[in-house]
């Protein structure tokens, strides 16, 4: 851990209120899986292009996360799928700014990532008359009855591009839990960039030079497959299974 503070600090820090002009709430996502021995090599090739977001002199950050989904888990369903115009409920609680949301976060046709949130005090248990209303006013409001179905924890680092509106992050440490059952997953790095639009970047390039494959994996998908094992998951098994054969702890 030490060594990857280090490779850290050699990033020019940010402070959130700097990079307000890159929140990107309607973007373009691409997402890589990294195996976590190559991120601290990924990250010094990167690391005069980007600032790095410090929130009191800290650079990973921890994230806590409750996803909500309907009894039969509909929500699951539409993203294995591969419904369109698909959406997510979660609380998220960032916890270094000691900052909660409620969000929306919906994938549309155009293969855009729209996100909305609101702001809450904490993470309910239950979702509220507030909350409730927010989901009827930002979804088709097909759905309804929503209940918590899982709890993700994992650091996060947060780059900004220097030159272009550009937002690059690495999770790591993911930990998931529900219905009493808990699972870490172990060497797994799931990396974003987040465009307004698709343009150039110099981590994509880096990815490209190494021929490392864009991979869409879904956090909140992963952690029902690995902690369900009677869930439906033909659309991910494949992924899962080639990711296990290059190391990573996923089961």
């Amino acid at each position: 851990m030490q060594d990857l503070l280090t490779t850290l600090s050699h990033f020019p820090p940010i402070s959130l209120e700097e990079m307000d002009h890159v929140q990107l709430l309607n973007r373009i996502d691409t997402k890589f899986v990294i195996h976590e021995n190559q991120l601290k090599e990924f990250l010094s090739a990167i690391e005069t292009y980007y600032n790095i977001l410090v929130i009191n002199d800290v650079s990973l950050h921890p994230y806590e996360t409750l996803y909500f989904d309907t009894p039969g888990l509909k929500l699951y369903h539409m993203h294995h799928n591969g419904k369109l115009n698909r959406y997510k409920l979660r609380c998220r609680k960032y916890v270094n700014s000691g900052v909660s949301f409620f969000e929306i976060k919906t994938k549309t046709n155009t293969s855009r990532t729209i996100k909305k949130r609101m702001a809450i005090d904490c993470i309910p248990e239950t979702l509220d008359a507030p909350m409730n209303q927010y989901i009827r006013e930002h979804t088709p409001g097909k759905l309804a009855h929503y209940v918590p179905v899982l709890r993700v924890y994992f650091d996060r680092i947060t780059l900004v591009n220097k030159k272009a509106n550009e937002r690059l992050t690495f999770d790591i440490n993911l930990r998931y839990k529900s219905s009493g059952s808990e699972v870490k997953i172990q060497d797994l790095v799931i990396v974003e960039i987040k465009q307004e639009k698709c343009s150039v970047s110099p981590f994509r390039q880096l990815m490209k030079e190494h021929r490392h494959p864009i991979n869409y994996l879904s956090k909140y998908c992963l952690g029902l497959t690995c902690l369900n094992s009677g869930l439906k998951k033909n659309r991910f098994k494949h992924k899962i299974d080639t990711l296990n054969k290059l190391g990573y702890g996923i089961h």
